[in-house]
């Protein structure tokens, strides 16, 4: 748990809420789905959903080796750089 003046800006935004929801198979469309079975082929995982408010979720996936992030765009299409930032 972090300590000192930047703690605030540090804690959990997302609350209580999973990084994959439960209901991630009612999230992700047909062509999501099918991509991200694909893709789990090669070692790529489902690292999270983001869910901003009166926004489409955000689907993003993880390589094997952690070190890159793709997002599963509506069409299936997998966006190797995507324009989000990804927290540590």
């Amino acid at each position: 748990m972090p300590f000192g003046p930047d703690a605030a800006v540090r804690t959990e935004r997302r609350g209580n809420s999973a990084p994959i929801p439960p209901n991630v198979d009612s999230i992700l469309n047909q062509q999501q789905s099918n991509t991200l079975r694909s893709i789990e082929n090669f070692g790529w995982q489902l690292a999270f959903v983001r869910q901003p408010l009166f926004q489409e979720p955000i689907t993003v996936v993880v390589s094997p080796d952690r070190q890159r992030f793709a997002i599963l765009d509506s069409d299936g299409r997998v966006d190797m750089q995507p324009e989000i930032v990804i927290r540590n």
